[in-house]
C-alpha cells in the first residue's frame, strides 16, 4: 500500500465532480487500500478520491476503529498496526462506490472537520439517518443503512464527490478567515 498526498482547500480538485466509475476492477481495489491506508495515518474517519487528485466516485470511511499516540520508543502490541506514529486497532473499513443517497431522516448538527482543512471544525447540519446505495469492491450493489457519526461522515465526504467541501457552508466571512489562516499555515511550512 501506499500513502497518498491529501490535498488542501482551496485546491481546485477539491472544487470539481467525480466522475462514476464504470466497472470496478483490481485497480480500484489497490485505490481504496491507498486511500484506507492514508485516511489512517492521518489519522481521519473518512477520504474521498477528490482528496487524493482522482475525480472519481469513490470514498473510504471507518468510524469504528481506535487511534492511539504511541509514546516515542515504546513497542507496538502485537498485532497492533502501527501508522502516523500511533497504533491503530478495531478496523471496520467501508468502501463505498458511486454512492447515492436514496433515504434521508431527521436533522442535525454535527460538529465536522476535513483532512484537506486542517486544524478547521465547524458545526454543519447533516440528516440524522440516511440509506444509501452503492457499489461494492466486487462490483455489487449494496445498500447501507446510516446514522450518527457514520451518517454525517458518509454524506461529508460524499460532498466531496460533488465538489463541495464542508467549509462552504459557512458564511462568506468564516469562509475567507480559513482561506487565510490555510494560506498562512502554507507559509509557515515552505
Amino acid at each position: 500500500m501506499a500513502k497518498l498526498k491529501i490535498y488542501t482547500f482551496p485546491d481546485l480538485v477539491l472544487s470539481q465532480k467525480a466522475s462514476p466509475i464504470a466497472k470496478v476492477d483490481a485497480a480500484y481495489r489497490k485505490l481504496a487500500d491507498d486511500m484506507l491506508e492514508t485516511m489512517y495515518d492521518a489519522p481521519g474517519v473518512g477520504l474521498a478520491a477528490n482528496q487524493v487528485g482522482l475525480l472519481e466516485r469513490i470514498i473510504v470511511v471507518d468510524t469504528d476503529y481506535d487511534y492511539e499516540e504511541l509514546e516515542e520508543g515504546a513497542t507496538p502490541p502485537e498485532g497492533a498496526e502501527l501508522l502516523g506514529g500511533g497504533i491503530v486497532t478495531g478496523k471496520n473499513p467501508r468502501v463505498i462506490i458511486n454512492p447515492e443517497i436514496i433515504l434521508r431522516e431527521g436533522k442535525v448538527m454535527s460538529r465536522e472537520g476535513c483532512l484537506s482543512v486542517p486544524e478547521y471544525s465547524a458545526e454543519i447540519e447533516r440528516a440524522e439517518k440516511i440509506k444509501v446505495q452503492y457499489l461494492d469492491l466486487d462490483g455489487l450493489t449494496r445498500t447501507l443503512s446510516a446514522e450518527g457519526l457514520l451518517s454525517f461522515c458518509i454524506q461529508h465526504e460524499m460532498d466531496h464527490l460533488q465538489g463541495k467541501v464542508f467549509v462552504e457552508y459557512l458564511s462568506q466571512l468564516k469562509q475567507t478567515r480559513v482561506r487565510a489562516r490555510l494560506a498562512k499555515q502554507l507559509r509557515k511550512s515552505a
